[in-house]
């Protein structure tokens, strides 16, 4: 519920972020950003692995504008000056979820005059994190190399005439082939039954992939090892209908290089899915 607050301390009605709809920025707002000072926006609460986490992120790996760490107020206060611009957790639902489910994205947003709701600011970059009511520890430890996506993508935007066309995430899945040529580190949590050993992997996808611990995969991260991740969004409780959203980043450059998504259901549970390893090994362009 503290995450909400960031909304219903400015809005008197419900919030919805629809990531498909999200404004993006022109030309102008984009020259704009470089110019601005980043917020970073703190939860609120004092038991929080994400403030302690996104402060370290954008520490080491934000070098694009100037930043400070602030709390919700001065968000509130700043929202509609474009010489600032944020890095802010949202708590995000889509209009197409049937399930009607709501999670956590982080955004990079720009001040804009006369804004009077979050859905209104230009956004240069998203992603998604985890169902809202799961703990943040679970994507906390992942931050630095988000944080340096967003960074990198916003860089790639700026002066690209044809930037309009990295709207959607599924415009990273160019890199997809590239992920055979490295070793991919998932969590056992994160893989539908169907795939859920690597004799069951292997089935499927017959290249360098590792089944490692979230301690593990914490390490590789904070050491940089030149190595992928699967990022999946998913529900805690078993059962729970919502999406799943697949995303891997490379640790080392910080790109991603798959991206795709899926309503859960009987015959498409929870996880990465033998059709994702599929498409993960295929030569070719697959979107």
């Amino acid at each position: 519920m503290r995450r909400f607050l960031i909304i219903l301390f400015l809005f008197s009605y419900s919030f919805y972020f629809v990531f498909a709809q999200s404004k993006m920025p022109g030309q102008e707002e984009l020259n704009s950003f470089f110019e601005s000072k980043t917020l970073v926006v703190k939860e609120d609460g004092f038991a929080s692995f994400y403030n302690a986490y996104i402060k370290e992120a954008v520490e080491k790996e934000w070098n694009i504008t100037p930043f400070k760490i602030v709390k919700v107020d001065e968000f509130n206060e700043k929202m509609t000056d474009s010489t600032y611009s944020f890095l802010v957790l949202t708590n995000t639902h889509f209009g197409k979820d049937k399930a009607d489910a709501d999670y956590n994205f982080i955004n990079l947003l720009l001040g804009k005059k006369g804004v009077k709701n979050i859905t209104e600011m230009p956004e240069m970059g998203s992603l998604p994190l985890s169902y809202s009511d799961n703990e943040d520890d679970d994507y906390s430890y992942k931050l630095s190399v988000m944080i340096k996506f967003i960074q990198k993508r916003t860089e790639l935007m700026k002066g690209r005439p044809d930037y309009l066309s990295m709207r959607y995430l599924k415009y990273y899945n160019k890199n997809t082939p590239e992920i055979k040529l490295k070793t991919l580190l998932v969590l056992e949590k994160n893989l539908a039954s169907e795939i859920g050993t690597i004799d069951k992997i292997k089935k499927n996808y017959d290249y360098d992939i590792k089944i490692v611990t979230e301690d593990e995969l914490e390490d590789a991260i904070a050491e940089k090892k030149d190595y992928l991740f699967l990022h999946c969004v998913m529900p805690e409780e078993k059962g729970k209908q919502g999406w799943t959203f697949k995303l891997v980043f490379g640790i080392a450059d910080g790109r991603l290089y798959y991206y795709n998504k899926h309503t859960i259901s009987s015959k498409k549970p929870a996880g990465l899915l033998k059709s994702d390893l599929k498409k993960m090994s295929s030569k070719n362009k697959i979107f």
